[in-house]
């Protein structure tokens, strides 16, 4: 253990036990020097693992840029620190003001003990990084998580709040979380806490958590000479490809795919909103491509008060947004093979002798059927449901403002999040088909959450196969054994941990039932629609959402790459079997 590493460890705690002790425009000048003798202690050990690079051992290279990240950290609230030093000494900084830098020295202090563990065992993280890196399902929940730690700290910042007020690690990591799992559950309001720079860093949020930090570890995998063929290989699998060939082809349609959507629905957001005195001083490009990447990537974040309350008689805006959503919820492989078989008709249209086009893949149309009937079926309950409640403000136009709400409100509730009137209002039958829709979901591969259409489809089939006597089947084709375990793991351990987590908030939180059960539902299928409650949780209640945003994200699919896992390394023998009564 090096002399850095004991510096860093006991100035951490110095810092800490001196802001809890004593707040004095003197004591934060000892915390500053103090806080700067750390940056440069976590300096010297990144400069000195910089010269030992060449002889580091596999893995070291993930520690360095561990290290290097911290530093930066360090670096950040240190500088927030200084600044807001000024304002002590010149009595200007209010009671809020105090508690923001309780907030930083925390928060400095915490980092600072990270970056001297790692100083004291570099060999076992390193070793730790590089077992993650072969691993997908390790690697998506690390990438998450890591995500989720770095744009928290960015939040924090006061360059990315517009008052100190505002400082709150607890907020800033629920809100990051949202961010990165797509949800749109915020305990803030966007526009007005978070400046610019900060709504930026929601933004890159959720493109990173939408496209999937897997998705980019894929592609760099795939375009690396460095990396092993088993780890090549394990990613193409986690993708549906074939070969390593397939995978970059499919890792670079996915991009180019995705920012092709995002770039067109950014056009004619903008051509729809340019001009509009409902922006105020925000420009009407920025709020298009936020929105645009917001819809696609089902987040349900926006810049507008109340959502898109204000727009709820704007077919065009609503249109837009539906369009950017339901592309996002079909899923990246369902899209090109659309894109394929669009094409390849257009041709035989153009030229008859051409080949006919093949017929669409088994996923395509259980997700096709699946999303249309859900979409129909969330219409209708909504309309019959609320048409003389949170319907009525959109009943004094007609029909067509009535029926567009309700839509818009379909097609949200599985996967986005946006919402055209109150949520607050809604009676407790529409909560529960609301709560029902949003446990089910998107489609696999998606920017969406819940437990996919295809995992219903599938338990649908079976049920129904049961009680025919048959085997399941679905479009003309028998289901494998292997998805019929995989959706029946997806459902149960969703099933479980919704009940867990409603169980957790009514132990925190002095609210209705059914709206905690929304709350946690919504968090957990990322979709983001709430009854007006996020703001009033608890910390206690704030921290059991965001775990909820989490595993909501990453857990289905962990749990389907593990299966995955286990198939390829079955026991070449059989127990034997016997009959369990059931039901």
């Amino acid at each position: 253990m090096s002399i850095g590493s004991v510096l860093v460890l006991l100035v951490a705690l110095g810092v800490v036990a001196l802001d809890v002790a004593v707040a004095s425009p003197w004591t934060g000048l000892i915390i500053v020097f103090g806080m700067a003798a750390v940056t440069l202690a976590v300096a010297e050990e990144v400069r000195q693992m910089i010269f030992a690079r060449r002889k580091a051992a596999a893995g070291m290279d993930g520690v360095l840029w561990f290290e290097v990240s911290l530093l930066l950290a360090l670096l950040g609230f240190l500088l927030a620190r200084t600044l807001a030093l000024t304002g002590q000494f010149g009595g200007t900084l209010e009671a809020s003001g105090l508690r923001a830098l309780e907030t930083y020295d925390l928060v400095f202090a915490t980092l600072a003990a990270v970056a001297g563990g790692l100083v004291i065992a570099p060999e076992r993280t390193g070793h730790v990084l590089l077992n993650m890196s072969q691993r997908p399902a390790m690697m998506l929940i690390g990438s998450f998580a890591a995500m989720i730690m770095v744009g928290s700290l960015l939040l924090t910042l006061p360059v990315s709040l517009t008052e100190a007020a505002h400082t709150s690690f607890v907020d800033s990591l629920f809100t990051m979380a949202s961010a990165v799992c797509v949800t749109g559950l915020t305990v803030n309001d966007v526009p007005t806490v978070y400046t610019p720079f900060g709504q930026g860093v929601i933004l890159a949020g959720i493109q990173l958590g939408g496209v999937g930090i897997m998705t980019i570890a894929a592609l760099a995998l795939a375009f690396s000479n460095n990396s092993s063929l088993q780890s090549q290989l394990r990613y193409a699998a986690m993708l549906d490809a074939r070969t390593v060939a397939d995978l970059r082809k499919i890792v670079v349609g996915i991009l180019a795919g995705t920012f092709v959507v995002e770039a067109v629905g950014a056009l004619l957001l903008w051509s729809l909103l340019v001009g509009d005195p409902r922006l105020g001083e925000h420009s009407a490009v920025w709020m298009a491509v936020f929105h645009s990447i917001s819809a696609f990537c089902n987040a349900g974040f926006s810049l507008f008060p109340g959502s898109i309350t204000q727009f709820a008689g704007e077919f065009g805006l609503q249109t837009v947004i539906m369009g950017l959503i339901i592309l996002g919820g079909l899923g990246f492989p369902v899209m090109v093979e659309l894109v394929r078989h669009g094409w390849r008709r257009l041709v035989r249209l153009v030229k008859p002798s051409a080949p006919a086009p093949a017929r669409l893949s088994l996923t395509t149309r259980v997700v096709l059927s699946m999303t249309l009937a859900l979409i129909v079926g969330g219409t209708v309950a909504i309309y019959a449901l609320e048409f003389s409640n949170a319907l009525v403000p959109a009943s004094e136009q007609g029909f067509g403002r009535r029926f567009m709400a309700a839509l818009f409100a379909s097609v949200n509730t599985r996967t986005a999040g946006f919402n055209s009137y109150d949520m607050g209002v809604l009676r407790d039958a529409t909560i529960l088909v609301t709560c029902a829709l949003m446990f089910i979901g998107g489609s696999p591969a998606s920017t969406a959450g819940g437990i996919k259409t295809t995992t219903l489809a599938t338990v649908v089939a079976a049920l129904r196969a049961e009680l025919r006597g048959r085997e399941p089947e679905l479009g003309g084709r028998a289901i494998a054994p292997e998805v019929l375990r995989k959706a029946t793991a997806v459902l149960v351990m969703m099933s479980g941990l919704a009940l867990a987590i409603i169980l957790l908030l009514t132990l925190t939180e002095d609210q209705p039932f059914l709206k905690l059960s929304l709350e946690a539902i919504s968090a957990l299928a990322t979709v983001g629609l709430s009854t007006g409650i996020t703001g009033s949780l608890t910390v206690a209640g704030k921290l059991i959402v965001t775990g909820a945003m989490f595993l909501g994200r990453v857990g289905p699919f962990t749990i389907a790459l593990a299966v995955g896992e286990s198939a390829a390394t079955q026991p070449r023998y059989r127990l034997a079997r016997e009959d369990l009564p059931v039901g």
